[in-house]
């Protein structure tokens, strides 16, 4: 059974929540303001595949927040229980 150094896994998750942070930053605006695609130039199936197109991107960006928040909650409750 490996042994594990307490110091370098505890220094391992802060550099992961480190990394995390801007990522998460980015997301959370994103999926909170996605962009939106206009349809105004677009008639009929171009237009519907526009409004689509929104719809998707904001579902996956909301899924990318949500899996990221989830990460960094994983890391902070490793950190916990490594005693950083």
């Amino acid at each position: 059974m490996p042994s594990w150094d307490p110091g370098a896994l505890r220094a391992a998750l802060e550099r992961q929540q480190n990394e995390l942070a801007p990522i998460a930053r980015v997301l959370a605006a994103a999926a909170a303001h996605p962009p939106r695609f206009s349809s105004a130039e677009w008639r009929g199936e171009a237009a519907d595949a526009c409004l689509r197109l929104h719809d998707e991107l904001r579902l996956a960006l909301l899924a990318s927040d949500n899996a990221l928040a989830a990460a960094a909650r994983d890391t902070r409750s490793a950190l916990a229980e490594v005693g950083g």
